[in-house]
């Protein structure tokens, strides 16, 4: 079975990754596990409190096929705490993909890896952050993956979602991948 862990925080932007929740969930069939910095509830930009299963310093990167982080307001709340630049360095080093959405890319930046590397977000997360983008190169695309990096616009939720499965092989075959598209454009 595929396990993701999903990384919460405060006024996390429940809505970027919506779609890629449910796609995970309803046709990969994956376990998604929810880690939060010191394993409280937080609560979404939406109003939706989430519970978490455990602190991200007990989560272990060997156990999950894939590291989701959402977007939101309250990144900052979180960009300094050295237990989730742990965690994405560890996960980076042993080639755990991490898909980040919207300001969520900031934690990579922090980390550190995204040096050498391109990468995208909103534009008013690359100017209010730019500090933490100071080695890499923002394109300003809807999506860019990298590697073991997905990283996205905070309004590409197609892009985001259909990479995110991708990245799992989680699709039966090309036209469940385009109805699910389709789907996240509203075209359905």
């Amino acid at each position: 079975m595929t396990r993701v862990l999903f990384f919460a925080y405060p006024m996390y932007a429940d809505f970027e990754i919506a779609h890629t929740l449910f796609f995970l969930r309803k046709l990969g069939k994956a376990c998604v596990v929810t880690a939060t910095i010191d394993g409280e509830t937080v609560e979404s930009l939406g109003g939706i409190v989430t519970n978490p299963g455990l602190a991200i310093a007990d989560a272990n990167p060997n156990d999950y096929d894939l590291i989701l982080i959402s977007g939101g307001d309250g990144v900052s709340q979180v960009l300094e705490d050295n237990r989730i630049q742990n965690f994405l360095r560890e996960a980076n080093s042993i080639q755990k993909p991490i898909a980040a959405i919207c300001a969520s890319a900031t934690l990579l930046g922090k980390a550190g890896l995204l040096k050498g590397n391109i990468f995208t977000c909103t534009p008013n997360t690359y100017e209010v952050f730019k500090d933490v983008f100071a080695d890499a190169e923002y394109t300003g695309e809807r999506l860019e993956v990298r590697d073991s990096l997905i990283t996205a616009k905070g309004t590409a939720f197609p892009e985001f979602t259909l990479a995110v499965m991708d990245q799992l092989q989680l699709w039966r075959n090309d036209e469940q991948r385009e109805s699910a598209r389709l789907f996240c454009k509203g075209e359905v």
